[in-house]
């Protein structure tokens, strides 16, 4: 299970018009989402070429940041992939909040690293053609103050991270947040990211 293979699911049961994706890149997962109304944001210049571009797409050329501060419009499915550092996936996810549709979602890509150097701030060793960064830290921090909100994450594809208004009990991590580490996410995986198994996905909506 990929996470497009999820979005269209999520698309497709709550009858979703309006798509939002924050962080193109080449367009891997955009070009495979089936929905009405599709808007991309992407800051990175060499993404936006013909190449890259979809045909159809609304495209903002910015942040998500400067993309958010104009926005006025309203989204059922927002998937979060931008810059992959903890501070920004938080306000990321803040901001998708506020233009979140009743029984929309929000889906966050990479909140399941599988090594310590895919997960570093700073990026991978040279020799890893992967980086997820810091998400996770994101997610936990969610997970510990949001009751609002229904989480959990898909252990697929880097983690897919699954976002909706709803209730959740908060986790109780027993450190200042600013000082999680690795070691911290290997003890409580799956407490604190509420991590399921792919052939549970559907009993967990």
């Amino acid at each position: 299970m990929k996470r497009w293979e999820i979005i269209n699911y999520l698309i497709e049961a709550s009858e979703a018009r309006e798509y939002l994706e924050i962080g193109w890149g080449k367009g891997i997962n955009f070009k495979k989402i089936f929905c009405s109304s599709k808007t991309v944001v992407e800051p990175r210049e060499k993404f936006l070429t013909a190449e890259f571009l979809p045909s159809g797409a609304k495209v903002f050329k910015g942040t998500s940041d400067e993309f958010f501060e104009q926005n006025i419009k309203n989204f059922d499915i927002v998937f979060i992939d931008g810059l992959h550092r903890d501070y920004q996936v938080r306000r990321d996810i803040l901001n998708s909040l506020k233009f979140l549709n009743e029984n929309g979602y929000i889906i966050c890509h990479d909140i399941n690293p599988a090594r310590e150097e895919v997960q570093r701030p700073e990026g991978s060793p040279p020799e890893i053609n992967s980086w997820t960064g810091d998400c996770w830290k994101a997610w936990v921090k969610f997970r510990q103050e949001r009751p609002d909100l229904k989480m959990f994450v898909v252990d697929t594809d880097s983690g897919c991270g699954v976002i909706t208004k709803g209730f959740q009990s908060t986790i109780n991590i027993n450190k200042d947040y600013n000082n999680l580490c690795w070691e911290d996410l290997e003890k409580h995986r799956v407490e604190w990211l509420n991590l399921i198994q792919k052939k549970d996905f559907h009993n967990a909506l």
